[in-house]
């Protein structure tokens, strides 16, 4: 069990292609939601994404942390307030036809990536330290600000209730961050750092199965859907293409603007392009579903590709036009 959980972790994307093509076939042949409660499985599965993911977060070293603040204050304007300016755009123009896509790609720029900037951050040999500040203070911004940003730029396009987005922002984050917090202390007092080091490296591999789940659910239930209308899958991944690179861009230029080097560039453009996957989908699954969902289902394939082309083909490169 404990190397399948590392499997997944390492081959996040692979499992989510293949969870993805199987809820397309299960969905197409089977009524899912008229045999499973799917918003109690999504709910579920919101927990099993988020809390581990955030007992393995230590928001007590961020006062030790790094305390570059025009880094830290760029990366959130541009992960909250740029990225949901280019995530408008595209419902206006990619998805202006298609109200659940662009709710999905709005939500994209509205909620920002959270722990997994720092996982990234550490692969391309960047600040940790200033990443782990960005992505606690990020995380704790998001049930104030995105509830705004998604109302005021989604709320034309559909029906948004945004007092129950403000609430269940604020549960998926804090509840799950509260008892993360006293779980990492109590196992650390009980057994030691040690053994908590020992057994943190399985938490991504249960916080990614929880995601598997809710994409599995959450596709099969709008399979007819998608495959009757296949092009679907080339506006998704068109919008979320354009979305990556404009975010790129954007985040290029302003470290170079600003002069940060390679380390703190890179943390930029990171927060700038990758959203979280774990609490947009949990917000999509319980609260609007459909396309809004599956759109969202289909980013972490595009995602982790992305990232990955950035950091090993576009860092050298990079570092290059920052003069680092």
């Amino acid at each position: 069990m404990k190397n399948i959980l590392l499997l997944i972790k390492k081959r996040l994307y692979i499992f989510v292609a293949i969870d993805f093509v199987i809820a397309l076939i299960v969905g197409t042949n089977f009524d899912i939601g008229s045999i499973i409660n799917i918003k109690t499985v999504s709910m579920l599965a919101v927990f099993m994404m988020l809390y581990p993911m955030l007992t393995g977060l230590a928001i007590e070293k961020v006062k030790k942390a790094g305390r570059n603040y025009k880094l830290i204050s760029l990366t959130l304007f541009f992960a909250f307030f740029v990225a949901s300016a280019t995530a408008y755009m595209l419902s206006q123009t990619v998805f202006v036809d298609m109200p659940e896509l662009a709710l999905g790609i709005i939500l994209v720029g509205a909620i920002p990536c959270s722990n997994m900037l720092i996982g990234w951050t550490g692969i391309a040999d960047a600040s940790v330290e200033d990443a782990l500040v960005v992505a606690v203070i990020g995380l704790m911004l998001i049930p104030i600000i995105s509830p705004i940003i998604v109302t005021y730029i989604g709320g034309p396009i559909i029906d948004i209730n945004s007092m129950e987005l403000g609430r269940n922002l604020t549960i998926f984050i804090f509840a799950p961050m509260v008892l993360g917090y006293f779980t990492r202390k109590t196992i650390i007092s009980k057994k030691g750092i040690s053994y908590f080091m020992d057994i943190k490296k399985y938490f991504p591999g249960v916080s990614a199965s929880g995601i598997l789940l809710i994409i599995f659910f959450s596709v099969a239930k709008v399979a007819p859907q998608v495959v009757e209308n296949p092009m679907v899958f080339i506006q998704v991944a068109g919008g979320l293409s354009i979305y990556y690179f404009v975010q790129t861009v954007l985040a290029v230029g302003a470290a170079k603007i600003f002069k940060l080097n390679y380390g703190q560039g890179m943390i930029l453009i990171l927060g700038a392009t990758a959203s979280s996957q774990a609490i947009s989908l949990a917000i999509a699954a319980s609260m609007f579903g459909g396309l809004t969902v599956f759109a969202l289902s289909f980013k972490p394939i595009l995602q982790v590709a992305y990232i990955m082309f950035l950091i090993y083909y576009m860092g050298p490169k990079i570092k290059i036009f920052l003069g680092d």
